[in-house]
C-alpha cells in the first residue's frame, strides 16, 4: 500500500468577519419648499388703536404644498400597516453561532461521527468546529498498527515494503463484510467500491495435530470434501452453512438502519433482538448444530472472531462470526485505513494525532457559559493542555474518562468489558514446516490449546498472510512469507521453539481488542450526561464490527445535532 502518516492540520477555520461601513456624514437641512412670500396687508378687524398698528399677515400656501400633504396623508395608513405586520423595521441578521465538538478517538466510530456531523450540519443556522483526538500517531483505531517511530509497520522495517494493513489483521473481507461503511464512504467520496473474488482457501483445525479442515467460502467446497464432512459431522455441516448465510443477511440489514439512541428499539427495528438476547448454545441447538462440529470447527471460528467460546456469546455474535469466517473476497483499489483517511480529508474536521485525553470535566469557563474541559497530553509538548468544547463524543473504550457520568450511567456501562489480544507478525524464507501443518493450509484455528507443553498454548490463529519481497545484503530480491498469530499472550518465545528460521518479527498488544459479547438483557445508553456527553461503545453490547461502530457514530452525531 505504501502509505505513510498523513499530516493533519491543527488549525481551526474561523469565519470571516465583515467590517461595518461607517455611516454617511450628516448633511445640512435642505431649504424649505416654501418660498418667501410677499405679504399682503389686509385689514380684517378694525383696529382699536391708532392707524399706525401693524395688521395680521395671511400666507396663502401654493398648490405644490397641498399636493405633498395629500400624498403623505394617503400613504400614512399603509406605512403603519407594513410596520405592524412586518414586526418593525428590518434589521441585519444576527451572526451565525459557532459550536465546538470534540471527538475522542479517530477509529471507525469517531470518523463516522465526524463525517455525519459535517454532512448534516451544513445549511443549518449554526457552524461546527469538529476536532478529533487520537492517541496513536495515525488514525484508524486499533486496526492501524504503528511502529515505535510513529509510522506504519513495515516488514523487515523496510519502507520499500507494503506496510502491515488492517486487512492483514482482520482478514481480506474487512471492507466487503461491512456494507454500511461501504455505502457511507461511497456517498462521501463519490466513487464506487469494487471487489474481487479470491481463490478458495483451506482452513485447518488443530488440537495436537490437524484433525479437520474446511474450504472458504463454504459454497466452493469440493464435493468429495463436503461428503467427507457430512460423513464425519452429519447434518450439522449444511445447517452451519445455512447459519452463515443468515449471518450475511443480518449484516445487510445494517445498510439502511433506523437510528435511535435506545438500543432496545434499535435491535427491534433491525430484527435482531431475539438473537442478541439468546445464548449461542441455545441457538445452535435450535438449528440442530451440535457434537464434534461445534467443538472442532464452529467453535474455533467463533474464538478467532471474538476471543470467546460459543458457550459465552449470543446467537447474533455466533451468526456474524461464522459469516465473517466464510468470506473470500477483497477490496480492489485500496484498504480500510486509506478510505478512512479520504473521508477525513473530505470533511472540515481537525485531527490531532498523538494527543492522549487524560480526562474531561464539565465546568463554567466564565460566569454564564458552561463547557467541557478536556485535558490532554500531546506528542512533543511537555505538560498537560486543556481546551473547552460545547459537546463531547467519546469514541474509544476509555473507562477512566467516565468519572464525570452519573452513577446510573457508570453502572450501565459496567456491563461492557474487553479482552486483550496479542498480534504477532513474522516472516520466513519458506512456508512453515510440513510436519507442523500441511502445505495446502492457509490458516490454522486452534482448540484444546491450553496444554502447557504445547508450542501453541494460548494461540487462536496462525495464518499465512501474503508473500513479501526482501532485499538481501547482496542486493538480491528474495520472496519470503508473512504470517500472523493471534494469541492470549506473547508468542515470540513459542515461535523460537519451532526451530523455524524467522527473518523479521513484530508483536503488539491491544488492551481493548475484543468486547465481551454476552447475551445481555440490560443495555447502556449512548448519552452519558444531559449537559452534552455521549459515547459510542454502548453498541458493543450488541456486536463488534466496523459497521456497528459506524452506526454508533451516526447515532451519536445525530443526537448532538438535535441537542444544538
Amino acid at each position: 500500500m505504501g502509505r505513510g502518516t498523513r499530516p493533519y492540520s491543527d488549525s481551526f477555520r474561523t469565519a470571516s468577519v465583515r467590517s461595518e461601513s461607517p455611516p454617511p456624514a450628516y448633511s445640512s437641512r435642505p431649504p424649505s419648499i416654501y418660498q418667501r412670500l410677499r405679504s399682503e396687508r389686509t385689514p380684517l378687524i378694525p383696529s382699536a388703536v391708532n392707524s399706525k398698528s401693524i395688521p395680521d399677515v395671511v400666507v396663502k400656501p401654493p398648490l405644490a404644498c397641498l399636493q405633498l400633504l395629500g400624498l403623505v396623508l394617503f400613504f400614512l395608513p399603509f406605512f403603519f400597516l407594513y410596520h405592524f405586520f412586518s414586526g418593525g423595521p428590518s434589521l441585519p441578521p444576527p451572526p451565525i453561532p459557532t459550536y465546538s465538538v470534540a471527538i475522542i478517538g479517530a477509529g471507525p466510530a469517531g470518523i463516522s461521527a465526524a463525517q455525519h456531523l459535517y454532512c448534516n450540519s451544513r445549511g443549518r443556522r449554526f457552524h461546527l468546529n469538529i476536532t478529533l483526538f487520537e492517541s496513536a500517531p495515525s488514525i484508524g483505531g486499533q486496526l492501524a498498527l504503528n511502529a515505535s517511530t510513529g509510522g506504519p509497520v513495515f516488514p523487515y522495517d523496510d519502507d520499500e515494503q507494503n506496510p502491515i494493513s488492517a486487512e492483514d489483521i482482520a482478514g481480506t473481507a474487512l471492507v466487503w463484510g461491512n456494507p454500511l461503511f461501504t455505502k457511507a464512504s461511497e456517498a462521501t467520496l463519490g466513487d464506487r467500491v469494487g471487489f474481487s473474488e479470491r481463490p478458495s482457501q483451506m482452513v485447518g483445525y488443530y488440537s495436537d495435530q490437524v484433525v479437520s479442515d474446511t474450504t472458504r467460502p463454504y459454497s466452493k467446497t469440493p464435493t468429495t470434501s463436503w461428503l467427507g464432512q457430512i460423513f464425519r459431522y452429519g447434518s450439522s455441516v449444511w445447517r452451519a452453512g445455512a447459519m452463515a448465510k443468515d449471518g450475511t443477511s443480518l449484516r445487510d440489514r445494517f445498510v439502511d438502519p433506523h437510528p435511535t439512541t435506545d438500543l432496545m428499539q434499535l435491535m427491534i427495528s433491525l430484527g435482531i433482538l431475539d438473537s442478541v438476547q439468546e445464548p449461542a448454545q441455545d441457538g445452535l441447538d435450535n438449528r440442530g448444530i451440535s457434537g464434534g462440529y461445534v467443538t472442532e470447527v464452529l467453535g474455533p471460528q467463533v474464538e478467532r472472531a471474538y476471543f470467546q467460546k460459543v458457550s459465552e456469546i449470543s446467537t447474533l455474535a455466533a451468526m456474524l462470526g461464522v459469516a465473517q469466517e466464510d468470506y473470500a473476497n477483497f477490496y480492489v483499489g485500496g484498504e480500510l485505513i486509506d478510505r478512512l483517511e479520504q473521508i477525513i480529508s473530505a470533511t472540515d474536521a481537525h485531527v490531532r494525532v498523538g494527543a492522549t485525553v487524560a480526562g474531561i470535566k464539565h465546568a463554567y469557563i466564565d460566569e454564564e457559559k458552561p463547557a467541557w474541559l478536556l485535558s490532554y497530553g500531546a506528542l512533543g509538548v511537555s505538560g498537560i493542555q486543556a481546551e473547552a468544547f460545547d459537546k463531547v463524543i467519546i469514541a474509544a473504550p476509555e473507562f477512566n474518562l467516565y468519572q464525570v457520568s452519573s452513577i446510573d450511567d457508570i453502572e450501565a456501562a459496567s456491563v461492557l468489558t474487553y479482552r486483550p489480544v496479542y498480534i504477532t507478525f513474522f516472516t520466513t524464507p519458506s512456508r512453515l514446516r510440513p510436519d507442523l501443518f500441511r502445505d495446502d493450509l492457509d490458516q490454522i484455528l486452534f482448540f484444546n490449546n491450553e496444554a502447557e507443553d504445547s508450542p501453541f498454548t494460548g494461540f487462536r490463529e496462525l495464518a499465512f498472510v501474503r508473500e513479501v519481497v526482501r532485499v538481501g545484503n547482496d542486493g538480491n530480491r528474495v520472496v519470503e512469507h508473512l504470517y500472523r498469530i493471534l494469541s492470549d499472550g506473547g508468542a515470540i518465545e513459542q515461535l523460537r521453539q519451532l526451530n523455524q528460521e524467522i527473518t523479521w518479527i513484530y508483536q503488539t498488544r491491544l488492551e481493548n481488542g475484543y468486547p465481551d459479547l454476552y447475551p445481555f438483557k440490560r443495555y447502556p445508553p449512548f448519552k452519558l450526561s444531559s449537559q452534552g456527553l455521549w459515547w459510542t461503545s454502548a453498541i458493543h453490547s450488541i456486536a463488534s464490527t466496523v459497521d456497528m461502530s459506524w452506526l454508533a457514530g451516526q447515532i451519536v452525531a445525530e443526537e448532538v445535532l438535535k441537542d444544538l
